[in-house]
């Protein structure tokens, strides 16, 4: 293999070559394919070569070094902008990603999470895409409750006005988005961090929600990155379907890098903080429709859902609320954030949030019914 190569469907197959008979595959190799999958016009059959790759090195066990590998090669293509917001001494701010992907669908947990612990105090940037496999994804509630999405330097000016804003993942990555979206409906080598990589904010802290078990790869991906303070959680309620969340299933991974050093991660015991026994998918499913899904969401921030759904939103503010300094344990983070739920002060928050980003308010009430 010494000589050059000019087909780029044969410097692809080298790697396939090396994965099949499990051979080791150096990392310039990988972002060679990689980079030439999502470029190269004379590649062939582009979806079923990039499905191979990813599932290959996922069934095999991904390294960090072969994932950190991969999203470098993906940012590359586009090359992504990063600002940094002049928060009020004091402040932390908190990126907020998952990797989508879920074993289980849920209803929208993040977003309402987001903006109860902003009600709560926090600064948050949220990352967030429209939905591949579910009913609707981040982007897709905002559009639907009225919000209009703004570019990064606009919707920072929002974020320094409200305390939280949100920023389309699809958009800072075009290029690379534009062969990869849509097209995986697992956990990828890229779901371990991608999400969180590409905010062009950026942040004092991260929380990383993961749809699968593998936490310690996550965490050392996200060191090997040059993140310094991250909390990454998992649930699942078979440890077989795993979503990007804490929740109320019985099952709960969280894992932290605190100052740059890696902790051990630990499984969370929901039920000692919420005081109920643990749920079951069906209590915390999405809707049937975009607009069901929208509305379960807000009931969560109305205080019209208490039990499984209001709690697991609630665990998941309770995470960001710890990790902007504003509180030191999950459970303090849990019960501030169920009474700011019962304040009304989430639905208030996102009413901000429309106005401020020249929104339609009249489509929150529509789809609230009122």
């Amino acid at each position: 293999y010494a000589m050059e190569i000019k087909n780029p469907n044969h410097e692809i197959a080298e790697v396939f070559y090396r994965l099949n008979i499990g051979a080791l595959v150096e990392d310039k190799l990988i972002a060679k394919a990689f980079g030439l999958i999502l470029t190269n016009p004379n590649v062939k059959a582009r979806d079923a070569q990039l499905g191979a790759l990813l599932t290959g090195l996922m069934v095999r066990g991904p390294s960090v070094r072969e994932v950190v590998t991969l999203i470098r090669t993906a940012l590359n293509i586009d090359g992504v902008t990063r600002y940094k917001p002049i928060l009020p001494p004091g402040e932390r701010l908190v990126g907020v990603a998952g990797s989508g992907k879920k074993g289980c669908k849920t209803f929208n947990i993040s977003t309402p999470a987001c903006l109860i612990a902003s009600a709560a105090g926090a600064y948050i940037a949220k990352t967030g895409s429209s939905a591949t496999s579910s009913v609707s994804g981040s982007k897709d509630f905002m559009s639907a409750v009225g919000a209009k999405i703004l570019n990064p330097n606009e919707m920072i000016e929002v974020l320094l006005s409200t305390k939280f804003g949100f920023f389309p993942i699809e958009e800072m990555v075009p290029k690379f988005d534009a062969v990869y979206g849509g097209k995986t409906f697992g956990p990828t080598p890229l779901s371990f961090a991608l999400p969180a990589v590409v905010n062009p904010i950026a942040c004092d802290a991260v929380l990383y929600g993961l749809s699968h078990p593998n936490v310690p790869l996550a965490l050392n991906i996200f060191v090997e990155l040059g993140y310094e303070n991250v909390m990454i959680v998992s649930s699942s309620h078979d440890k077989v379907h795993y979503i990007d969340e804490l929740s109320t299933l019985e099952h709960n991974l969280i894992g932290k890098i605190d100052g740059g050093n890696v902790g051990k991660v630990e499984e969370l015991s929901v039920a000692s903080i919420t005081l109920r026994p643990p749920s079951v998918p069906e209590d915390l499913r999405q809707g049937d429709s975009l607009i069901e899904n929208v509305q379960l969401t807000l009931k969560v921030l109305q205080g019209k859902s208490q039990g499984p759904c209001e709690d697991t939103v609630a665990l998941n503010a309770a995470g960001i609320l710890v990790m902007a300094g504003k509180e030191t344990v999950l459970a303090d983070g849990f019960n501030r954030s169920i009474e700011t739920i019962r304040t009304g002060a989430g639905l208030r928050k996102l009413e901000e949030f429309i106005e401020a980003t020249g929104g339609n308010k009249k489509a929150l009430s529509t789809i609230m019914g009122g």
